[in-house]
């Protein structure tokens, strides 16, 4: 049984999620058949050129492969190249480059199939993190530093959070396999994005628009635990401006499994900087907490790096158009260079957004952040009806278009979308934390 999150819109405080999921079933498949009928008829009518690069079940692996337009013979200007890398903690890290002749982006496939950076024409996509390079996840220890050493690796444009559990470190509470109550550590953002994949595709569309694809399956399974499958597949078309990532989350398990996910979407220079804006159609915006609440009144605005900044977190509700999208938009000061994100707000109902404007060397950097909760701790979230209870076999799909935009003229058009889904409205900002929103 496939089917979306936001396909049954519900409260983002609602404790019955899983009563309303039920009533608004009906709606959901014909909602999931208009969505999807499109790509469904392009799968249909269009051959691709396909090619294996890792398959663990069958012991395939491909350590070296590129294939471009001029060998192919289809479509103009893109490249897709797979390498290993060597040496340092990067010591066997699988990286593809998906290249569509003006966007590039670096593809890891051993971190959870997060993208590392990516490069728009001349305009960088990503931030400058002190970890320089992709981190191998056995290196990484994510109990370290009291449940933060995901931070260790942590250097990606885009990285998920998730599968079981997101948010920051805390215990939580399971029954275990002897049936009794057990106390278990949580740590920061879950565990998804240090989990390698286990089978890696190569797609290309043999007919227009020639559809490159980056197929990759992660799963997040224990012994006594979750068993949950990520399906992600990263898509784009020679010479656009974006790339959509199409997600699906299978609960493999014979019983009930909490998920949830957010994708956490970090921009710094040359989009980040001291006068940069963040634009979106909001319906309400909460701090965090109190360091976040005094600088509400300016929540939307970034300072330059400043040496021993201490970050700024706002959970935000977001409007959405008749069919339940919406963008958001981080824009530099002279509004010549820009991001965007496109999602369903009934898919992925809740954003934060991060402020880490601190010192260049200490990572300047700002994160938008679609979820299907906040990511503040996990018994926080179940309580007030933001943690997912996926039935056995049950599946989730996701999207997240993320785009880039050079030139003011370009730059007005995407603000023109944010305005035509604000529809003259403006948001309710709290000027304190809500004990819905944050436990703190």
């Amino acid at each position: 049984m496939l089917k979306t999150l936001g396909l049954m819109k519900y409260s983002l405080k609602s404790p019955n999620l899983t009563a309303q999921r039920n009533i608004h079933y009906g709606i959901c498949i014909r909602l999931w058949s208009k969505m999807f009928i499109e790509e469904s008829r392009m799968n249909e009518e269009t051959s691709f050129f396909e090619k294996t690069l890792l398959d663990e079940d069958n012991r395939v692996y491909v350590e070296k492969w590129s294939l471009s337009s001029q060998e192919l013979r289809v479509g103009r200007g893109w490249r897709i190249e797979k390498r290993r890398l060597y040496g340092g903690l990067s010591d066997g890290v699988d990286l593809i480059t998906l290249d569509n002749g003006e966007l590039s982006l670096a593809i890891v496939p051993t971190r959870g199939m997060s993208i590392w950076k990516g490069m728009y024409k001349s305009m960088f996509l990503g931030w400058n993190s002190p970890i320089k390079n992709p981190v191998h996840p056995r290196h990484i220890n994510l109990e370290a530093m009291g449940g933060t050493g995901l931070l260790e690796g942590f250097n990606e444009m885009i990285v998920r959070c998730g599968l079981s559990s997101l948010g920051a470190p805390a215990t939580d509470v399971i029954i275990d396999n002897m049936g009794r109550k057990k106390e278990i550590m949580l740590t920061l953002h879950g565990k998804i994005a240090n989990i390698p994949a286990s089978l890696v595709n190569v797609r290309v569309g043999l007919e227009p628009p020639f559809p490159l694809e980056v197929e990759g399956v992660v799963y997040e399974r224990s012994m006594f635990g979750p068993n949950l499958k990520l399906s992600s597949i990263i898509r784009t078309i020679p010479g656009s401006n974006l790339f959509t990532i199409c997600d699906v989350i299978e609960n493999l398990s014979g019983s009930s499994s909490d998920m949830q996910i957010l994708y956490h979407c970090n921009y710094g220079s040359p989009i980040l900087e001291g006068g940069s804006r963040f634009i979106a159609p909001i319906e309400k915006v909460v701090p965090r907490d109190s360091v976040a609440a005094k600088e509400v009144e300016n929540f939307d605005v970034y300072g330059p790096p400043q040496s021993g900044f201490i970050e700024h977190v706002y959970f935000m509700k977001m409007l959405s158009d008749d069919d339940g999208n919406t963008t958001v938009l981080l824009t530099n000061k002279d509004m010549d260079k820009a991001v965007s994100i496109s999602y369903s707000v009934n898919e992925l109902p809740c954003f934060t957004l991060w402020k880490n404007t601190s010192s260049l060397e200490d990572g300047y950097v700002t994160g938008l952040e679609p979820g299907t909760s906040f990511p503040n701790v996990k018994p926080f979230e179940r309580r007030h009806g933001r943690v997912i209870s996926l039935n056995p076999g049950e599946k989730f799909i996701f999207r997240v278009t993320v785009s880039a935009h050079l030139g003011k003229d370009n730059v007005r058009k995407i603000l023109s979308r944010v305005e035509a889904i604000r529809r003259g409205r403006h948001p309710e900002i709290f000027r304190a934390p809500l004990k819905e929103f944050s436990p703190i």
